[in-house]
């Protein structure tokens, strides 16, 4: 009797280890549709969604003529490059880490929403001889998130500012 239970039990069991093993196996699968398995797969996604671009390298898409820069994190390092002098830099993860969008001109607004980085800003860089104002345009008023000082950075923006960036403005000398 007991040995029956005890098979039982074990049929139970495996059939749940098994169901679990299918649903995480779905699940990972689900993750590859969401996330392009190469780095040229990811930039042929962004040159798609957000059409002007031209890729420069096998991570980098440019628009502007080289004034804005997007670069796809290529694996080899956790953290993004630095911030260039003369830049502003926004990363989508905290720490300066994941994609990096970089602008090299000054003056007026710009939208990091044009290069599919509206709401993606975890932490940023201002590696210039300006202020920039950092809005949030999901709301109405607009929103001010921050202000980024010349040379300033932050590693995390905040929980209120948390991947909430669309904008920004800058003022130029």
């Amino acid at each position: 009797m007991k040995s029956r239970v005890l098979i039982s039990g074990l049929a139970i069991l495996t059939g749940t280890v098994a169901v679990a093993a299918a649903t995480t196996s779905a699940n990972a699968s689900t993750v590859r549709e969401k996330q392009p398995a190469d780095l040229q797969a990811q930039v042929n996604e962004q040159l798609r969604n957000y059409p002007g671009g031209v890729q420069i390298s096998p991570n980098e898409v440019t628009y502007k003529h080289g004034r804005v820069v997007l670069t796809i994190p290529d694996g080899r390092s956790a953290a993004a490059d630095p911030c260039a002098t003369g830049a502003y830099c926004f990363y989508d993860g905290a720490n300066f880490t994941g994609r990096k969008l970089t602008f090299r001109d000054c003056g007026g607004w710009q939208y990091l929403t044009d290069y599919g980085f509206g709401n993606k800003t975890s932490s940023w860089t201002n590696a210039t001889k300006n202020e920039t104002l950092v809005y949030d345009d999901d709301v109405k008023p607009q929103k001010l998130l921050w202000t980024e000082r010349p040379g300033g950075a932050s590693a995390n923006v905040g929980t209120a500012a948390y991947n909430k960036a669309d904008s920004f403005l800058t003022y130029c000398p």
